[in-house]
């Protein structure tokens, strides 16, 4: 199989129990793949009934039971008890794979990394200090993961790859991450399949307009999904920020937007004093996310939800950021590493929010 691998992929090396923002505390549902659900299950021996104890399934998902600190197996020394004591063939597929993205599109396989984790995160950010380029190496190996679609549309496939390289040719060229341009061509390419067309060249749009956020539209993204009082334990160090946003800006529903949105632009120009090239980065940022997550409309065909979760995921990068840097003198990358690693592990919980909003307004 043709495997393309992204250029920071190789350069990861696990920072185990010196994480400063360890995956295994993060209270996730651990997904147990069905072979080692049914390994766990006919283990015997105290570690059987410990296995068998930590773990629950329902609606044919087996997961791991989320203790007060996370994962049941994470020790006080911020390692894996059952990799320690069991070896790693004892670990969930996601475990050991994690922040790994291993996408098997039958044609070809394209490996990236989650930022959700600060190691990889940190690498994204120093390619962008750098000025580096987020390029794929390609081999022929053998794959043990399954195949992560169903459609077998070569033709669209390679449509899509054209797609977005033109996309991330924009970008370096100067086009911004959020210019309506993105999106206009977003809703033309998804017309184009409905009505079986070939694709529109993103090259073709140009627009001087931009997607303009506003507190209220920052409000349907946090308040609709991704902010909960849960946070307070499961991610004290974004919980802290949201609640920074909450005494800033106030809750939905506010009297004096006009003040609200005023003082959201004072704050973005704060970050710009700490942080200059704020807008390079952002772009970098979303031409990541367009390396990593552009090919998932090869099965949803959505262009438009696709391109502007993007953007809005972007946009609240900055926010989130912004929020951090009020009480800091300088940014440097381990702290950045670290808010964008968190921020990575909610930022799918806004799309319930992007419902309210219209990519066009």
């Amino acid at each position: 199989m043709k495997i393309k691998r992204i250029s920071i992929f190789s350069e990861f090396r696990c920072t185990a129990e010196k994480c400063p923002a360890n995956c295994c505390r993060n209270s996730w549902k651990i997904p147990i793949d069905p072979d080692m659900y049914t390994k766990y299950c006919h283990e015997k021996g105290p570690l059987g009934l410990l296995l068998r104890c930590s773990a629950i399934k329902r609606h044919g998902i087996a997961t791991f039971r989320n203790t007060f600190q996370g994962c049941p197996f994470w020790g006080t020394d911020h390692l894996c008890n059952l990799q320690k004591k069991y070896g790693v063939s004892y670990m969930p597929v996601v475990c050991r794979q994690f922040p790994r993205q291993l996408y098997n599109l039958k044609f070809f396989c394209e490996e990236t990394l989650y930022l959700a984790c600060p190691e990889s995160a940190r690498l994204f950010l120093e390619f962008c200090t750098e000025d580096k380029p987020f390029t794929f190496t390609v081999t022929e190996e053998n794959v043990s993961y399954k195949v992560n679609t169903t459609n077998d549309d070569k033709a669209f496939l390679d449509e899509l790859l054209n797609a977005r390289n033109e996309l991330i040719t924009m970008l370096k060229e100067g086009v911004s991450f959020d210019s309506m341009a993105i999106l206009k061509y977003g809703q033309d390419a998804q017309n184009a399949c409905l009505i079986q067309k070939p694709l529109p060249s993103p090259l073709n749009y140009e627009s001087r307009e931009k997607y303009r956020l506003t507190c209220e539209k920052t409000d349907h993204m946090l308040f609709n999904g991704f902010y909960h009082p849960r946070l307070r334990t499961v991610s004290p160090h974004l919980y802290s920020l949201c609640q920074r946003y909450i005494r800033n800006f106030g809750r939905p529903g506010r009297k004096n937007t006009v003040d609200a949105n005023r003082k959201l632009a004072a704050l973005k120009e704060n970050l710009y004093q700490k942080l200059p090239d704020l807008d390079k980065l952002l772009n970098r940022y979303y031409e990541y996310y367009l390396l990593t997550h552009f090919l998932d409309i090869y099965e949803s065909y959505d262009f438009l939800k696709c391109l502007f979760y993007g953007i809005a995921k972007s946009n609240l990068l900055w926010l989130l950021v912004a929020l951090y840097a009020e009480d800091q003198e300088t940014l440097n990358i381990p702290e950045l590493a670290i808010v964008l690693a968190v921020y990575e592990r909610r930022a799918p919980q806004i799309q319930t929010g992007l419902f309210h909003l219209d990519a066009f307004q």
